[in-house]
């Protein structure tokens, strides 16, 4: 579970005034809206900060941005820059096809001369390229989130999620053996809120958590969601095949 540990995404937050009226109490039942998006496999645009410190110390600091395309298990297809303090550069992350594609700095001393992209087969461990936990875009993952909700004010939900609740609801995570968490890892909580819009879909997503026991000493995270535009038409092309490695 340390890498899970690790990547787990926690950001304090913050306290909003959210007016509630009549359009949030017409608003659309956010389990529903978000999983009639997956069922389209529709894109959204979306920008994620991340943090981490061991022992108050950052260790980690990292910026993803990009569109993704939903599905009904997760992320179907994207295209992200990922900027990070341990990348120590900047990376572009394509999924589409079948295949991810990876190119810039951190992947470039590990391609053959010629070549500016590192393809490898896409598998359900990639429907979450993002740093946070829990991996909200996975219909399963986030119908478990919404059940953890402990308050609810206007737009905005709060509320606390296990890792072990988290590994039995996400197909990302069970994909992956070294982000099962152990039973001390299981019990504790990433704390969230959610600010969702008026059509019912996640607009920010922010979250916290601590593992004061984590092996190389105590250890917070936090990591801040946003969304725009629902729905957007992206065009996305994988790279030129005299560009790209594929490790036989």
């Amino acid at each position: 579970m340390r890498r899970l540990v690790i990547h787990a995404g926690t950001v304090a937050a913050l306290l909003v005034s959210w007016p509630a009226g009549p359009a949030e109490a017409r608003a659309a039942d956010p389990l529903d809206a978000f999983k009639a998006q997956a069922t389209a496999t529709r894109w959204v645009k979306v920008s994620e900060t991340h943090q981490v410190r061991i022992r108050k110390e950052l260790f980690e600091k990292s910026d993803i941005r990009g569109p993704v395309r939903l599905g009904p298990q997760g992320l179907t297809a994207y295209d992200l820059t990922i900027k990070g303090k341990q990348l120590k550069g900047r990376m572009r992350l394509i999924a589409l096809g079948g295949y991810t594609y990876a190119s810039g700095k951190p992947v470039q001393g590990g391609l053959p001369e010629g070549k500016t992209w590192w393809k490898s087969r896409f598998t359900a461990e990639d429907r979450n390229p993002f740093y946070s936990v829990p991996p909200i875009f996975e219909p399963a993952t986030y119908k478990a989130l919404l059940a953890s909700t402990t308050k609810r004010t206007g737009g905005v939900r709060q509320g606390a999620i296990s890792l072990g609740a988290l590994y039995k609801a996400s197909p990302s995570l069970r994909a992956q053996p070294d982000m099962k968490p152990s039973r001390r890892e299981a019990a504790l909580k990433v704390h969230w809120r959610l600010w969702i819009d008026r059509k019912g879909l996640p607009a920010r997503f922010s979250t916290t958590f601590a593992d004061p026991d984590y092996p190389t000493g105590a250890m917070s995270a936090r990591t801040d969601m946003r969304f725009s535009s629902w729905g957007a038409k992206v065009r996305l092309t994988v790279p030129a095949g005299e560009k790209t490695y594929q490790p036989s």
